[in-house]
């Protein structure tokens, strides 16, 4: 997923909130929700040999127990970190390599591969169907923005 991310936990906490409202786990689930890409900057400024799916903030443990903590201390930022970071593999998954199972497997799961089909990978990706799915995303996450804030205005 290249464009998704910030979307998609866009509309997790607004659906999220709906039910527990809360900006602490607003912030939370959209923050989440991109900040395993954090590892592009070491990919782009330090190391391009590894792919930053391989990287510790593409694991799912580390989310999964900042979930898991967060729910424990009853915290509702680190939970919505948590819920946020588990969002972003998982939709990392469909796409990219995720390895769903370390410290135990270093086995990467991914459900539709993109094949290299033009000079840049992200070409690639930008011209497979799935990026068509992002791009809806986008405009529904858009949709919903507009919508509360024209509610919010009215009210």
């Amino acid at each position: 997923m290249i464009i998704g991310h910030l979307p998609a936990g866009y509309m997790a906490a607004v659906g999220l909130t709906r039910f527990l409202p809360s900006r602490a786990l607003f912030l939370g689930v959209v923050l989440g929700a991109v900040l395993p890409d954090i590892d592009m900057l070491w990919f782009v400024l330090v190391d391009s040999s590894y792919h930053h799916h391989a990287l510790l903030p593409h694991r799912p443990i580390v989310w999964l127990g900042i979930l898991i903590t967060g729910l424990l201390w009853q915290r509702k930022f680190m939970t919505g970190l948590g819920l946020g970071g588990v969002l972003h593999v998982t939709l990392d998954t469909t796409l990219g390599q995720i390895a769903w199972a370390w410290p135990i497997s270093a086995r990467y799961w991914t459900f539709i591969e993109v094949q290299p089909t033009h000079s840049h990978y992200l070409l690639s990706f930008a011209n497979h169907w799935t990026f068509q799915v992002e791009l809806a995303l986008v405009g529904l996450a858009l949709l919903v923005f507009w919508k509360r804030r024209k509610a919010s205005l009215e009210a």
